[in-house]
């Protein structure tokens, strides 16, 4: 991205509470930014099982997992044996398939360092269960524009960009997934409004940031899982690369999110601004961050902060309550400057915070301009090539014994989620 940083210098420079001056950029995300988005997506009951459905296995009737696809109709069961599997499955036809392995960590898809996408589906419903899948250019697993999705028992490493990936899609769910070695997120939603959509019971690790969500908002939950040993933890982001910025109206709670610091993860382009800090709210709004345990961070713990693209997005309208966190480098809780306000900090456990006295339970309208400056730092580092960067191909692998297999593989496929 070629962003215009002497504008953004002359924004942290001049600011004098919220005021900015920021030369040709664009400043979005004003005081009492309102939405229509709620930001939780409750759980939902169990989705159905279908009734009528043929299973279709692999390799004792098909030698591929793409020859199962092209054979089935909608609703099938593809099931996999063990085996490795050198394919890039697409599934552009048929909807509801469910693709499931019969063994999390033997049923292995392998881009062999040179294949794009593990799984790509660009149908609703589909379906993929209980297996691995590592060394693709691209991204493990990966939905694109569709409504109903659901990644369970899922087992992404090493891949080149993102781990478990989905874009422009609504009403789904991520549950018991694991993510480590990729240069962008371990996990990814993007460019959703509302998403409908809840991650849950996953661990990321070793990635360049625990998960990303850019422009990604709207009954969205991050619960009850664990984020760790990332270069950034969690990082809803307000971009112009993706439609519908800012980001907006995400909840993210009862997550354990630490040492998100490690400058031996792979590392991609702007994610290196997030290093060192576990929640980094970047340009979004009307977020809630409720309940998390976030401690060990070189830099902050809880962080609303800016994002700058082609344009310049505060956060604004932002919930930060309950959370316990602490060891923080710089501050355990910030609000970065230029903001747009409305940013409430509310009974956390904490020792340090920027500003001063940020956990007064009331709606903060100004900010403070050094974890902006310290996001620019690590731009320009980036710009620079001075960023440290693991290689993708070489982050170790993921601890397979502490990942549990989905119970009953043989049982009926059912629907991604109930709507």
């Amino acid at each position: 991205m070629d962003w215009n940083r002497r504008s953004l210098l002359k924004a942290i420079g001049a600011v004098g509470g919220t005021s900015v001056t920021a030369g040709a950029v664009t400043v979005v995300g004003q005081n009492n930014d309102s939405s229509e988005l709620q930001a939780p997506q409750p759980k939902r009951d169990p989705p159905e099982p279908y009734d009528r459905y043929t299973t279709r296995r692999v390799p004792e009737q098909y030698d591929t997992i793409q020859a199962a696809v092209t054979d089935a109709e909608s609703k099938d069961l593809i099931l996999v044996g063990p085996g490795v599997y050198n394919e890039a499955v697409t599934i552009h036809d048929t909807p509801k398939l469910t693709i499931r392995g019969t063994d999390r960590h033997e049923v292995i898809l392998d881009g062999e360092f040179d294949r794009q996408d593990g799984i790509l589906t660009t149908v609703d419903g589909v379906v993929m269960e209980n297996m691995t899948a590592r060394h693709y250019q691209r991204n493990g697993f990966f939905w694109s524009g569709v409504t109903g999705w659901r990644g369970s028992y899922l087992t992404a490493h090493n891949n080149q960009v993102y781990g478990i990936y989905n874009i422009d899609s609504q009403h789904g769910l991520y549950e018991y997934c694991y993510a480590s070695g990729h240069t962008d997120g371990g996990f990814y939603l993007g460019q959703c409004k509302p998403c409908n959509a809840r991650l849950e019971h996953c661990r990321s690790e070793r990635n360049g940031l625990g998960y990303s969500g850019t422009n990604a908002g709207g009954n969205l939950t991050i619960t009850d899982s664990e984020f760790r040993q990332n270069m950034g933890g969690i990082v809803p982001n307000s971009l112009d690369s993706e439609l519908d910025p800012p980001q907006d109206s995400v909840r993210i709670e009862n997550n354990l999110v630490e040492a998100n610091n490690n400058d031996r993860a792979p590392s991609y382009g702007y994610t290196y601004a997030s290093f060192g800090t576990g929640i980094n709210i970047a340009g979004g709004i009307n977020n809630e961050v409720v309940n998390n345990t976030v401690r060990d961070h070189a830099n902050f713990g809880i962080l609303a902060g800016i994002s700058l693209d082609e344009n310049l997005y505060k956060p604004s309208g932002n919930l930060v309550e309950d959370n316990v966190v602490e060891n923080s480098g710089r501050a355990d809780l910030a609000v970065a400057s230029p903001t747009g306000g409305g940013n409430t900090f509310r009974n956390n456990e904490y020792d340090t915070s920027r500003p001063s006295g940020l956990d007064d339970g009331m709606g903060l309208n100004g900010g403070d301009p050094w974890p902006s400056a310290v996001s620019l730092r690590l731009f320009m580092q980036t710009e620079n090539d001075e960023n440290p960067q693991g290689d993708w191909k070489e982050t170790q692998e993921p601890p397979f014994d502490e990942l549990e297999s989905m119970p009953d593989p043989e049982k009926p496929p059912a629907e991604a989620v109930r709507r």
